[in-house]
């Protein structure tokens, strides 16, 4: 039995997902759980509401696959409410990877640029009232609580590589997949990232940087690759 679906049938969702919280916004904040949960890592995107390219291309290989084949939990949207707006941060205007309980959060804010072309990270956000504030960042580190993932992937734009500290099996084979180089680290620090709070839990995480893409685009050149993630058994 094949993997995939037909295309005609990929226009809509045919995946059961599940509730984990609600947004600044009141949005639904769900996850679409593994169809076996042993073994099962999580990916996600959508963490910054203006990095469309990874959570359309994300979705494509979702809506392409037969639902016995999820072997992961994935989350499409972190963010939804800034997926909506457009902007990196969520509605209370909060850069939710800077708003992880990590030993080392700030809260003096955060810069970033404007876009890939920008010559200077100047664009301000904040980090929070406190580590943890936001709803979308205490509900996602609640439910890994709740599944305790074996690994997770998150998936961001533009910087064009794949960041795995600890040099993994998996890391190097999405590297490869994507013909994306493989760094340990991305070359400027982020104090209160998801990633330091997994690294802080002994969690291995993988940062997917897509290079400055179009959804259209990414869709297609990682089709296969994000499928494949997908149903990956490592």
């Amino acid at each position: 039995m094949s993997r995939l679906r037909p295309r005609p049938q990929r226009g809509q969702f045919h995946l059961a997902r599940e509730l984990y919280g609600h947004s600044a916004l009141g949005a639904p904040l769900f996850y679409f759980p593994a169809h076996s949960s042993c073994s099962a890592g999580l990916i996600m995107a959508g963490t910054h509401g203006d990095e469309v390219a990874a959570v359309v291309a994300l979705s494509c290989a979702l809506r392409s696959l037969a639902a016995q084949h999820l072997k992961h939990h994935v989350i499409l949207a972190v963010n939804p409410d800034g997926c909506q707006l457009g902007t990196r941060c969520n509605a209370h205007g909060v850069d939710l990877n800077r708003n992880f309980a990590t030993k080392n959060w700030d809260g003096g804010g955060n810069v970033y640029r404007w876009n890939s072309s920008a010559d200077a990270r100047d664009v301000k956000l904040s980090t929070g009232d406190s580590p943890g504030s936001e709803s979308e960042t205490s509900a996602l580190c609640q439910l890994i609580d709740k599944l305790k993932p074996k690994w997770t992937v998150s998936i961001h734009e533009p910087l064009g590589c794949v960041e795995d500290p600890d040099q993994t099996d998996l890391g190097i084979w999405l590297a490869e997949g994507l013909q994306l180089p493989l760094v340990k680290e991305v070359g400027y620090q982020t104090p209160g990232s998801f990633g330091t709070w997994c690294a802080e839990r002994a969690l291995p995480c993988i940062t997917v940087e897509l290079p400055p893409i179009s959804a259209d685009a990414a869709s297609e050149e990682y089709l296969d690759i994000f499928i494949s993630l997908l149903t990956h058994d490592r």
